[in-house]
């Protein structure tokens, strides 16, 4: 029992006790977050419009209530420093959720679109490359990990599978440009600070940025041009074909 304990209150990443990427911890993670979202996302297909505005605010107020936890743990065992501060993508996604359910009806505009563009895929990404890896399978770090980017992911996905999110390629240049704005002082925030946030100083261990860290710093970071275009051709296209071919009306 006390290394269970142990293990739960460890704050320092080692491959010696963390679960690995890829592992078979990390795959039953991903097939209960996938399963969680599926489920979730059916029944926010079915619930009517008062019970949607409750499912939304519910996900969003978790997903903080999750962070806020994580945040005075944090504190409490002395641990919270710069390199802990909300400014990863997944981070901001946190508080732009939160705000977006405070919304009566979704908001149909580019609050939504840039979930769907960035925080939703950025955290999809966290999820299959996770980099919280060196951290034991039954800390607390790993756990707020896997459940704070499921449920970022299901925030989205399931107002998406209800039609109170529709993906706008339209919008996505807009999109594009605010990220952008978001990352410039993020980008000279981490030189200064030698920290890493949304990985702009350097690539996240075992992510697909590592492919191109032939380029060196920064150039590695042209590589989130073909990996965002490959992200969005897959997330947009269904859509797309199903504004061709069937009900939905892609703007």
């Amino acid at each position: 029992m006390n290394g269970l304990l142990g293990q739960f209150f460890v704050l320092t990443e080692s491959s010696e006790l963390g679960f690995g990427l890829f592992s078979a911890a990390h795959f039953v993670w991903l097939i209960l977050s996938a399963a969680c979202i599926v489920a979730v996302s059916i029944c926010y297909k079915r619930a009517a419009a008062a019970s949607r505005r409750r499912m939304r605010r519910s996900v969003a107020s978790l997903i903080l209530g999750i962070e806020l936890v994580k945040t005075a743990f944090l504190i409490c065992m002395d641990e919270y420093d710069i390199g802990r501060l909300p400014l990863h993508l997944c981070g901001l996604a946190v508080y732009l959720e939160f705000i977006h359910s405070l919304r009566d009806r979704p908001a149909d505009g580019f609050f939504s679109q840039f979930l769907f563009a960035f925080c939703m895929p950025g955290a999809v990404f966290a999820l299959i490359f996770p980099d919280w890896v060196g951290y034991p399978l039954l800390s607390f770090m790993t756990f707020a990990g896997f459940l704070l980017h499921m449920l970022v992911v299901l925030y989205v996905v399931m107002q998406l599978c209800g039609g109170d999110i529709v993906p706008s390629f339209r919008r996505l240049p807009v999109c594009a440009l605010i990220m952008l704005l978001i990352c410039v002082p993020v980008f000279f925030f981490d030189r200064l600070t030698y920290t890493n946030y949304m990985f702009l100083n350097y690539p996240s261990p075992g992510s697909p940025l590592e492919w191109f860290s032939f380029l060196g710093r920064p150039g590695y970071l042209l590589g989130y041009i073909p990996l965002a275009l490959l992200t969005w051709a897959v997330l947009y296209l269904p859509f797309a074909l199903r504004r061709r071919f069937g009900s939905i009306d892609l703007e």
